[in-house]
């Protein structure tokens, strides 16, 4: 009994010694370049496996899979339960902490195309100030053509027409003022005035701004520009108040939420030095989530009702569910939950720093249906509609259709059969590494599992569940998820035949008849068919296996019945036990590709 206690470090040093040995070089060149390389890196981790992370179970590699499959499916289906919970219930100020605040990334994707910089040409609204120079040409009795600066006192001087102050009259009014001086000193004369350089600005942007500081900017300026400057607002400043201060006095104001909301742009005052730019504190943040068209927090000003808000929120949505509105709000310390009945009580409620409107949705999924139906096509399911439904929503079957032939592809599945096909790959290169480094490779044929291991790596997993839409209990247990789809194959009178055959391909159906009859209509097994392992693939997804070689002890029907569109695989044999228990894993993920392939095409014809 003690030597029992041996085996686990007999085993462990053994398969130590095993990995420890090179893999033949010879063979690793004969395999496809992406095996070998997977095949490298899987030597290397099982030797850090063995090393750092030994356990008596680790090559109970069965169960591993097992384990971890069910683990997933149990996550996955934690995680939508969780999801439809949050859904449904009026816990949502968790899901309201990962909205934004309405505004927050204006200045983050300002353009510095928008810069006055390049803006050389302002309109005649332009306000002129000291350091401006303007270009004015005379043509006539005199000819002048020369640039002039707004000097300190706000003037320029003209030769022979004198001094003539122009700061604070915008750039029309400035020409028309100019024209009329020269026309009282020179007789048919034309003048033409126009904005030569734009002064310099130095103004201070303070308050609750990113970069509160002086800044330089030109005088086509306005509040934004200097706002992008400073880099926008911060975490505690307002986007709906931000004022532009000159001489102590409020001249001009700016919110953000007219720009964005009302595309209302009608900033007039440009920047004068020594103005400031102040960004108010913000008052009071309303957040709108649920059933409207575009979520988010919000600011509100001190004069609006909730019902702006929903209005920023560009309105709500055709799912609403407007008899469950819930209005949730800090009241005496504590967090209350206000039932709305109606939407139009929001224009009699005051806001309150810190509300959450929620407005639940009616839980909607897109499912789509291909092939035998009248009117195939995506369409939205509401929450409990089952396959049933989808095929109804079609207009139902066709009269060519083949209902037991039907494929329903679904994302939580092809989430397991990924996985699992990942864990499959990896044990196929555990597998080829083990057989080769214990020379069992010498006397025997590895290239149908090797071929085997380069399928597994390039198929891409199904999400197909086996149903049968002939059934009327099977469609009430199955109810539609977000992106399921349905295939619903044209009726055929084949048998698929693939493998080691002579001749592969389809072959005309024959009621009564057996695996061997089909099997020899395509010319018969080859010298290396494992005709103890032959795998039929149903229409309606399920997997049998077959044995020519009938063993009284084995568990197979005697009578294994065929249907129209049936698929029966007969493999490579292959010598090893090992090898063959994994292989019986390929060919069952490897048909199932392969029936959803065939269904597909028939749907692509019908269509």
């Amino acid at each position: 009994m003690n030597s029992l206690k041996f085996l686990p470090f007999i085993f462990l040093f053994s398969l130590s010694f095993v990995y420890a040995q090179e893999l033949d070089e010879s063979y690793l060149d004969s395999l496809p370049e992406d095996i070998k390389d997977d095949l490298m890196d899987r030597a290397d981790e099982n030797i850090d496996d063995l090393k750092n992370n030994y356990r008596s179970t680790l090559y109970s590699s069965k169960f591993e899979q097992q384990e971890e499959l069910i683990k997933l499916k149990t996550r996955l289906e934690n995680d939508l339960r969780e999801l439809e919970r949050r859904l449904n219930s009026s816990e949502n100020l968790e899901i309201s902490e990962d909205l934004k605040l309405f505004g927050s990334d204006f200045f983050k994707t300002f353009q510095t195309s928008f810069m006055p910089i390049n803006e050389p040409n302002p309109d005649s609204s332009y306000t002129l100030d000291i350091g401006d120079i303007l270009r004015i040409q005379l043509i006539g009795e005199s000819d002048l053509f020369d640039t002039f600066t707004i000097k300190g006192d706000g003037s320029i001087n003209i030769p022979d027409i004198g001094k003539i102050t122009l700061a604070g009259l915008t750039l029309d009014e400035a020409s028309t003022l100019v024209k009329s001086f020269v026309d009282s000193v020179y007789i048919q004369t034309d003048s033409y005035i126009s904005l030569d350089k734009i002064r310099d600005v130095n103004i201070l942007v303070s308050g609750n701004a990113e970069n509160p500081g002086v800044y330089t900017l030109t005088g086509n300026s306005n509040i934004l520009h200097a706002l992008n400057a400073a880099g926008g607002v911060n975490e505690f400043g307002s986007y709906r108040e931000i004022n532009l201060l000159r001489n102590g006095k409020i001249v001009d104001t700016l919110d953000v939420y007219d720009i964005l909301i009302d595309g209302n742009y009608s900033l007039k005052k440009r920047l004068r030095s020594g103005d400031v730019v102040f960004v108010e504190a913000r008052k009071g943040v309303i957040t709108i989530n649920g059933a409207v068209k575009r979520p988010a927090k919000y600011e509100i000003s001190e004069d609006q009702f909730l019902d702006s808000i929903v209005k920023y929120s560009n309105g709500i949505k055709q799912t609403a569910d407007l008899q469950n509105i819930s209005l949730e709000r800090i009241l005496d310390g504590s967090l209350r939950s206000i039932p709305i009945t109606n939407v139009s009580q929001f224009e009699s409620i005051k806001p309150i720093d810190g509300d959450l409107i929620y407005i639940r949705e009616f839980s909607y999924r897109t499912a789509s249906i291909t092939g035998a139906v009248y009117k195939p096509g995506k369409y939205i399911m509401a929450a409990g509609e089952t396959i049933e439904d989808l095929v109804k929503k079609a207009g139902g079957f066709t009269e060519n259709a083949y209902p037991f032939g039907a494929v329903y592809e679904n994302n939580d599945a092809k989430l397991i059969n990924e996985k699992a096909q990942e864990l499959l790959y990896e044990e196929f290169l555990d597998n080829i590494i083990l057989i080769s480094q214990l020379n069992i490779g010498q006397n025997a044929d590895l290239m149908p599992i090797v071929r085997l291991t380069e399928e597994i790596k390039n198929s891409s997993p199904s999400g197909r569940i086996v149903i049968d839409l002939l059934s009327e209990e099977s469609e009430n247990f199955i109810n539609i998820r977000e992106g399921d789809s349905l295939i619903v194959p044209e009726k055929t009178n084949s048998v698929f035949v693939y493998g080691e055959v002579s001749s592969e391909g389809a072959v005309s159906f024959s009621s009564n008849r057996g695996v061997d009859y089909f099997v020899e209509k395509s010319g018969g097994y080859k010298r290396l068919a494992d005709k103890e392992s032959i795998y039929i693939l149903h229409p309606n997804g399920e997997t049998q296996r077959y044995s020519k070689q009938r063993n009284l002890f084995a568990n197979q029907p005697r009578d294994l019945k065929m249907y129209p569109g049936s698929v029966i695989f007969v493999p490579r044999k292959i010598d090893n036990s090992a090898s063959r228990r994994l292989a019986t894993q390929a060919y069952v993920s490897i048909l199932g590709n392969l029936g959803v392939a065939l269904a597909s095409l028939s749907a692509i014809d019908n269509n």
